[in-house]
């Protein structure tokens, strides 16, 4: 336990945020790659063969190298789609439904291999790449969800800086951060996924905009630093988009500032400051979505305007053609209850732990709007700005439902990684069920109050649980390229 205990300082939070990374990574890596010699045991060509058209034959492990062995383990199930969008662009239609932001860094690092007078890189050397951007974004976005929690509930100090309202928060900003590293998400976070990249975007993208809505007074008063944070994390937002669809979502965040600042406006309220505003957040929002907006004109060219209307395909007559939308429902069966199947059951019952614990964070946030309820499990909420913590909980629950409802469900364990919030309340809730003895603290009601809090924040403990035994076990079946990876 003491591994879990933050050294003093910022500083020495992040430090012990990388030795627990390190150890998680490198376990989670030994499974994967060990499970590349247990399952091919029982069944040569294991469940699928798809890896080695990608990185070779792997079936004979006395011949086969360490790095190749390696880079086999890691190239599985989605991760297949990637490596040949890397190397080749999308060349078969349902290849559009995956995003393209991989392809872009893969070519652009080409591109600057190519100045240096240096050979391409392999496709083993891509996968290999691939992960290891993985791995440092993983590792980075649990330092930005560190500092994202510790500006939510550290009072603002002079000129925007932070104080410090005590040693919760900071012990709640690093469990947050280390509940990040050991995301359900699991291997999927070392792979050649989208899911790190994303995860460090969005919470870039989270921090430049918590940082610019505290820092606004209430009639809209603000700083110049505060509309180019709004612009970068919308920016941020956008490029997220490029690498997992559903980043898109986080421009609700935008519409309040917009419909805010508008009111303002309209009631005469400092105009001159929230018309800059208005403006600033509008920009901000449609950078959130053009990459997007760009993909699917790109897809209608290429499908619909450089083909005869006898050729073309049914989606390019539609009002709004996209092609995003006619690939996932017409190759990967996405769509309102389309998985609302009996076959499926499965599926929801692997991805209920998940749900549960976004839904019921979501509830916690939604709960401690009315004034009177002064906490969040075991953080104050003195220096924290309720309405702000509102609207990052907006798009977990949006994606949270949309899960339910339109994509293919099981995937919600990666999706959850790119969500702040989960992480901060779970974490508020393991500090306040763990961090101090029941007789150290009375609430106004005495003892019976106090342990009536921590029951309420019981669930934290087993899902924490179920979340590391779920990646354990995921790692393995990973490697082995087995369901339900």
């Amino acid at each position: 336990m003491a591994l879990l205990t933050p050294l003093e300082g910022s500083a020495g939070a992040v430090k012990s945020l990388c030795i627990i990374y390190v150890i998680r990574t490198l376990s989670l890596l030994l499974l994967a790659f060990s499970a590349t010699f247990l399952f091919p045991s029982f069944s040569p060509l294991g469940y699928d063969t798809s890896s080695t058209h990608i990185t070779g034959d792997t079936t004979d492990p006395l011949t086969t190298g360490f790095v190749e062995r390696l880079v086999t383990a890691l190239t599985r199930w989605d991760a297949i789609y990637f490596a040949s969008i890397a190397r080749h662009g999308h060349r078969w239609e349902q290849e559009w439904a995956f995003g393209v932001g991989q392809s872009y860094l893969v070519h652009g690092v080409q591109w600057i291999l190519g100045l240096l007078g240096a050979d391409g890189m392999s496709p083993s050397f891509q996968i290999l790449f691939l992960s290891i951007v993985s791995c440092g974004s993983h590792l980075v976005s649990a330092i930005i969800l560190y500092h994202l929690t510790a500006l939510l509930f550290n009072p603002a100090g002079p000129k925007g800086t932070l104080g410090n309202s005590g040693e919760t928060p900071n012990v709640v900003a690093f469990i947050a951060a280390t509940l990040h590293i050991l995301s359900p998400a699991g291997i999927f976070l070392i792979a050649p996924y989208n899911e790190s990249i994303f995860s460090v975007l969005s919470f870039l993208g989270y921090w430049f905009y918590s940082y610019a809505v505290k820092n606004t007074a209430p009639d809209g008063e603000h700083g110049a630093v505060n509309e180019v944070f709004l612009l970068l994390s919308g920016l941020a937002f956008g490029v997220s988009g490029l690498f997992r669809s559903n980043g898109i979502i986080n421009g609700v965040l935008f519409v309040f500032e917009v419909s805010q600042s508008a009111l303002r406006v309209l009631s005469g309220i400092n105009p001159v400051a929230n018309i800059r505003l208005f403006i600033i957040s509008g920009v901000a929002g449609a950078l959130v979505g053009l990459p997007m907006v760009w993909r699917q004109y790109l897809g209608w060219v290429e499908y619909c305007s450089l083909v005869e209307p006898a050729m073309q395909r049914d989606w390019c007559a539609k009002r709004l053609p996209s092609i995003y939308s006619f690939v996932q429902s017409h190759y990967w069966g996405v769509g309102f209850l389309k998985y609302w199947t009996p076959n499926n059951i499965p599926l929801f019952l692997l991805a209920s732990p998940t749900l549960y614990v976004l839904f019921k964070t979501s509830a916690k946030i939604i709960s401690i709007q009315p004034p009177e309820l002064p906490t969040l499990y075991s953080l104050d909420l003195k220096h924290a700005n309720k309405d702000l913590l509102f609207r990052l909980t907006l798009p977990q629950l949006l994606l949270a439902v949309m899960a339910v409802t339109s994509y293919h469900v099981q995937i919600i364990a990666r999706l959850s990684s790119g969500l702040p919030m989960w992480y901060i309340v779970s974490a508020a809730g393991l500090v306040q069920t763990g961090g101090r003895p029941k007789d150290s603290a009375k609430s106004k009601d005495g003892e019976a109050g106090e342990d009536l809090k921590s029951e309420e924040a019981g669930w934290v403990r087993p899902a924490v649980k179920f979340f590391l035994g779920y990646q354990v076990v995921q790692a393995v079946l990973y490697g082995g390229f087995l369901p339900p990876a």
